[in-house]
């Protein structure tokens, strides 16, 4: 049987600076997204993170001066070896989008 990813939402690759704090409203960090979709984006090299945490996200869209801020769901933890070295990421879900966002990121999307 052939092992697939199942997605729910089409992504794309994107790299771009994400800015996030802990649930607990601690420290800001920022990070690389990998890729996003309508659901969620993919943190390359993330600190350590629990699954099931809540993350306070802001990032800015390509043509855009306002940055969009979101709450996201820590719901996958990878890691892998590339090229000799240890490589990590998380996975991260998009919790209650408002319809103004949404609608920002289906546009970003579809370009």
């Amino acid at each position: 049987m052939m092992d697939t990813e199942k997605r729910l939402a089409l992504r794309r690759k994107w790299r771009s600076k994400i800015i996030f704090e802990d649930e607990f409203g601690e420290g800001i960090i920022y990070l690389y997204s990998k890729d996003i979709s309508l659901g969620g984006l993919f943190l390359e090299e993330p600190p350590p993170l629990s699954l099931g945490a809540q993350l306070f996200l802001s990032f800015v869209l390509p043509g855009k001066k306002r940055p969009i801020k979101i709450t996201g769901q820590v719901v996958r933890l990878v890691e892998h070896e590339e090229k000799g070295a240890l490589c990590k990421g998380a996975g991260i879900r998009f919790v209650d989008l408002d319809t103004k966002t949404f609608q920002q990121l289906a546009a970003f999307l579809q370009h």
